[in-house]
């Protein structure tokens, strides 16, 4: 059995929902084919990959960094066999994100702000941290990974923590926002808050306070959290998560193909006794997926058992390659 080197936010959800597929996917010998990527997911990663590139060269400058240069960060981000379509539907949200005055405005906010901003690939770290009735004595901590979008410190000292959101692009009904959002932009017009949103200024950024992120939407929360962690905030300090989330609307212009796109910005905070609750239970899943009782639903005995069938199955997935591999692993545990 394979031990994981880090735990990710995708990785937990994983083992919140599914922990047989966990297993196949993180902890089996014989790892299956990864599922390869989808059109909903590469035109987020094109997305962000335009817009990544554009505040990155905007900031520091054109070479600054080559990591940061379009074309190097579509083609980590988008599998071959998206590209040519990822390519034109990144640009056209690009194009309707900029286009509403939403990328200036961000643009401004970060530049604006104290320090370097900072624009990851990647970031890795041991989390460590105790706190009475909730966390375990864990020897090393725990070992995370994340990909944030963009970090900066503001002019008053709030850090700010923020994702780009694309939902509904290849759907062929209209995307809802997420509520509770502090601005709606269509095209260049506000349609301002979320009827549900209490703005207040705090720390220099118009926040909603009528609720914390985890009330809205708990992945996203989960996700948030661990990146402020690994970008240097405490666990249940304070910080600001801004997500721009792009909504579509199928084919608004007529034939044209292209989806209408809303931007609902969404600030808001994430409390503190949520991220202890996440990071407790990040604690627990590394002590289990380390030890030699995976499924403790059962006896020990009957874990292990279950565990050897497991890697049956994962053997089995991997066959040889095939398109026929990739559909039948796709059918069992996607």
């Amino acid at each position: 059995m394979r031990r994981p080197s880090y735990l990710s936010p995708t990785s937990i959800n994983i083992w919140e929902q599914d922990r047989e597929q966990y297993y196949l996917q993180y902890l089996a010998d014989e790892r299956p084919p990864r599922i390869p990527q989808t059109r909903p997911m590469s035109v987020g990663s094109s997305f962000d990959a335009y817009a990544k590139s554009f505040l990155h060269e905007g900031i520091f400058g054109k070479g600054f960094d080559s990591r940061f240069d379009f074309k190097t960060l579509f083609e980590a981000q988008v599998e071959s066999q998206n590209r040519d379509w990822a390519l034109t539907a990144g640009k056209h949200c690009f194009e309707q994100y900029k286009d509403s005055g939403a990328l200036s405005d961000l643009m401004l906010e970060i530049s604006s702000g104290i320090g370097k901003p900072r624009f990851e690939l990647e970031v890795r770290g041991v989390i460590d941290g105790r706190r009475e009735g909730i966390t375990m004595e864990l020897e090393g901590g725990v070992v995370l990974l994340g990909k944030p979008d963009v970090f900066f410190i503001n002019k008053a000292g709030t850090h700010v923590v923020l994702d780009f959101k694309v939902n509904g692009y290849c759907s062929d009904y209209t995307t809802s926002p997420m509520p509770g959002y502090v601005r709606l932009r269509n095209g260049r017009r506000s349609q301002g808050q979320h009827k549900d949103c209490q703005l207040m200024m705090i720390g220099g950024v118009m926040i909603n306070v009528a609720a914390f992120l985890e009330h809205l939407n708990t992945d996203w929360a989960t996700q948030l959290a661990i990146y402020a962690w690994l970008l240097g905030i405490d666990i249940g300090g304070d910080f600001v998560t801004g997500i721009d989330q792009l909504v579509c609307q199928k084919d608004q212009f007529g034939g044209s193909g292209m989806p209408h796109i809303r931007i609902a910005e969404h600030r808001l905070r994430i409390g503190s006794d949520f991220q202890w609750r996440v990071f407790a239970k990040a604690q627990a899943i590394w002590e289990i997926v380390h030890s030699d009782y995976i499924f403790r639903d059962v006896s020990k005995e009957e874990s292990q058992q279950r565990c050897k069938a497991l890697d049956g199955v994962a053997a089995a997935l991997k066959g040889d390659g095939t398109a026929m591999d990739r559909w039948y692993m796709e059918a069992s545990i996607g």
